[in-house]
């Protein structure tokens, strides 16, 4: 039995989902993998005064 997703971690994976889709609008050359890891490398390029943990789902 899954667990339906709260609310905000619905609305995390829509943001990650409108932010993969910018990258690729931007690199249509780029490979599957190579947005990936623009996606991975935007989530880890945080401001050092943002609030709370890095999220990876």
């Amino acid at each position: 039995m899954t667990q339906p997703l709260a609310p905000v971690d619905e609305m995390y994976l829509e943001g990650l989902a409108m932010k993969r889709q910018q990258f690729r609008r931007e690199n249509q050359q780029a490979s599957d993998d190579v947005i990936e890891q623009m996606v991975r490398d935007w989530i880890n390029d945080r401001p050092f005064d943002a609030p709370g943990r890095i999220r990876h789902l």
